[in-house]
């Protein structure tokens, strides 16, 4: 009796306890649904707090006749401002000739029309097509509906303003936290680790290093390949003799830094300002060198690179920038790199504290073609 007493408690113990790990994951479920958005902006924040740290710290370091020049408050300004100053320039360096190139276009249309005006009149065949359709009273018609269009692209207007509003003030808050986890991000992680064991401490420690370190090498890697697409761009247009080079170039290196489908939104637009500079040889050219950069860059540099730097396959690369766009849009694409190559430093600081606390007496053998090699943790941070 007393057994089966027993028993009973222990299936409504667990049973107890089921309901609750059940209830306490929804009730997570539920509050990550919510507040997604803000997850994704303490993300971003803190990727570009460990991307930035190393420029803070140069900044921070000068030092003339023995004192310092920047504290650290004021380092991280700098390190601002110059950021602002290099995007202004890049927007300097491509508004204002698309402005001008638009402006010498408008001023050739109405040539443009007369020109097809004379040719309508001169062709036969487009004579009797508009006899037939009477393709002169439809375009009539669509241009009389013009006014009532504009009435409805207001609200468009009005969408995309507040959607820019809505950027702006994630931008300004992500910027906020970046600045915090910045300047004082360190010594709480530190006031952190001192309240645990000397062995644990020294283990997150390192983890902290070797995930600086993996952001870090992404960062300098998207830099690099920017740089190079942009260049590249740039002396191709040079050669063709298609105006826009610089323009186009500093477009092609902004928008490279998007993984996946940044390079060739990039040609598709040099693509168009070839095409009406001349067509088709200038269009066909530029094709055919866009092509073979973008292959060699993906399939060769941009692996070799990624797997030296980032120690990430490139399979598993792409996977995770698959997996992090589907999740989070663009930003997911840009840390799903850094994000996979975290979760591989915790995979083998996790393998590494199981053979150190003799879970596993045996350390891992290498296979045949390499495959199986734990890679070697990072130094510890003094």
């Amino acid at each position: 009796m007393d057994a089966a007493r027993i028993q009973a408690r222990a299936v409504v113990k667990v049973a107890a306890i089921s309901l609750a790990v059940i209830a306490a994951s929804l009730l997570l479920a539920i509050i990550v649904l919510h507040v997604r958005t803000e997850i994704r902006w303490v993300f971003a924040a803190l990727f570009l707090a460990l991307a930035m740290n190393p420029a803070v710290d140069r900044v921070e370091s000068l030092r003339l006749r023995g004192h310092t020049l920047f504290p650290r408050w004021l380092a991280i300004l700098a390190v601002y401002v110059l950021l602002l100053a290099f995007f202004v320039f890049l927007i300097l360096q491509v508004v204002p000739p698309i402005i001008r190139e638009f402006e010498r276009l408008g001023s050739k249309v109405p040539g443009y029309v007369d020109d097809f005006r004379r040719w309508a009149n001169q062709n036969q065949q487009f004579q009797d097509l508009n006899h037939k359709y009477d393709l002169t009273r439809t375009l009539n018609q669509q241009a009389s509906t013009i006014p009532s269009k504009l009435g409805g692209a207001a609200t468009d207007i009005q969408s995309v303003t507040v959607g820019l509003l809505e950027h702006l003030l994630a931008a300004i808050t992500i910027l906020a936290l970046t600045f915090f986890l910045l300047l004082d991000g360190r010594q709480q992680g530190e006031r952190l680790l001192s309240r645990m064991q000397p062995e644990t401490a020294t283990r997150w420690r390192r983890i902290g290093t070797r995930i600086a370190g993996v952001v870090k090498s992404y960062v300098s890697v998207n830099l690099l390949l920017a740089i190079a697409a942009g260049v590249f761009t740039w002396l191709a247009l040079e050669l063709l003799g298609v105006d826009l080079a610089v323009t186009m170039g500093v477009i092609v290196g902004f928008l490279d830094l998007v993984p996946l489908i940044g390079f060739t939104v990039g040609g598709f637009f040099v693509a168009i300002v070839a095409a009406f500079h001349n067509f088709p040889g200038a269009l066909i050219i530029w094709l055919v060198l866009f092509l073979v950069y973008q292959q060699v860059q993906d399939r060769v540099i941009q692996p070799l690179l990624y797997k030296n730097a980032v120690r990430v396959h490139p399979a598993v690369a792409i996977i995770a920038i698959l997996v992090g766009g589907e999740l989070a849009g663009i930003l997911g694409a840009l840390l799903a790199i850094p994000t996979a190559a975290t979760i591989g430093v915790l995979i083998d600081e996790g393998l590494r504290w199981r053979r150190e606390t003799g879970g596993d007496t045996e350390a891992p053998q290498e296979s045949p073609g390499g495959a199986g090699v734990v890679a070697q943790p990072g130094p510890a941070a003094d």
